[in-house]
């Protein structure tokens, strides 16, 4: 480690997501043990390296070109997404005239878990691996949206590509915090805000930083799915739409299935840009877990990236990675080791001001 011009330390390592270890001791929870290592905490961790997930997947490509028959399209996930927004429909029928106890239990339960499906649906829509047609990949992402009720999809999937692409570079890549986050979500209490306004910082945060200029397709996600909220309050009521508002919002805030959110690249261990999460609740959140696999090989479906990490064990399994969304949550928001710093960039800062 050393300081560059402006104090912040770089670190000239290689990262050691690249590395394949033997360590068994990463199992379990011993991840969030991990974290008091020397870090900035004005910035995020500097390291001048390649994208780890292009060094891996070169490597995995030249030694397992089989794995290139996972590849391809998908269609169940379509019939999953209209199967979810009809299920959703009909719980909004369901539970939108309980008692405001029940309505709140419901929709953090039943209504969140849907809408967050449907968030990782639009996430592989966006990534055209349901239909060989662009176009239809699309128009299911906004048949996604209408079980959420906010107009989201083709917006999250052009801004989902930068960071693809631009994956820990600062004012590219959409998902880094920005420095406002990293100058005022510091302790419980502002981390805990944090997490309870993720839909709104991911929702604005790159149209705020980086904004992309409106298309016809936005416009057209937009009016479809504010009518056929219109149509809930008309044939539901106002009840039925606060009730999948509701759902959408939970879904993508304080839940453990929104812990991928936290889990995914927030540097949990020194070095390690990327994590998965092993356990039980990939079946409800469709894979998401599977991350790393999903950065070294967005081109295959959600469906069979389990199938990625069989064929090529000796590259994921002994990994460090997240067993347990809630702890993820738990750790994110009381240790005081991690936080918006807690981030690897792959370049100094053009300019810095403490």
């Amino acid at each position: 480690m050393k300081k560059n011009q402006f104090g912040l330390l770089e670190d000239l390592t290689e990262p050691g997501l690249v590395k394949k270890s033997n360590d068994v001791s990463w199992k379990n929870d011993q991840i969030y043990k991990q974290t008091n290592f020397e870090k900035n905490t004005t910035y995020f961790h500097i390291m001048g390296h390649e994208e780890s997930h292009a060094v891996r997947r070169r490597e995995i490509l030249k030694k397992h070109p089989e794995i290139q028959v996972l590849f391809g399209n998908d269609i169940n996930s379509a019939w999953l997404g209209i199967t979810f927004v009809l299920v959703q429909f009909s719980f909004i029928s369901l539970f939108n005239q309980l008692s405001l106890f029940w309505f709140v239990i419901t929709a953090y339960v039943f209504g969140a878990t849907l809408s967050h499906a449907l968030h990782v649906l639009v996430h592989d829509f966006t990534h055209f691996t349901c239909f060989e047609s662009i176009a239809l990949n699309k128009l299911m992402a906004i048949w996604a949206n209408f079980g959420q009720g906010v107009p989201s999809a083709i917006t999250f999937g052009r801004y989902h590509a930068d960071h693809h692409t631009f994956l820990n570079l600062e004012t590219l890549d959409p998902d880094l915090p920005s420095r406002l986050e990293l100058k005022y979500v510091k302790g419980p209490v502002m981390k805990f805000l944090f997490v309870a306004c993720l839909p709104l910082f991911y929702a604005l945060r790159p149209v705020i930083l980086r904004p992309l200029k409106p298309n016809a397709q936005e416009v057209i996600n937009a009016v479809s799915v504010l009518f056929v909220d219109y149509l809930i309050v008309q044939y539901i009521g106002v009840s039925g739409l606060l009730w999948l508002l509701l759902s959408t919002y939970f879904g993508l805030s304080v839940h453990p299935f929104a812990a991928h959110l936290l889990a995914e690249h927030y540097e949990f261990v020194n070095r390690m840009e990327t994590y998965d999460y092993i356990g039980w609740a990939n079946f409800f959140v469709l894979n998401i877990g599977y991350h790393t696999e999903h950065h070294d090989f967005p081109m295959i479906p959600w469906t069979r990236l389990p199938l990625l990490r069989k064929m090529v064990p000796e590259y994921y399994e002994n990994l460090p990675c997240h067993t347990n969304y809630v702890h993820t949550l738990l750790a994110y928001i009381f240790d005081g080791y991690i936080g918006p710093f807690s981030r690897i960039v792959r370049s100094s800062p053009v300019y810095f001001k403490k």
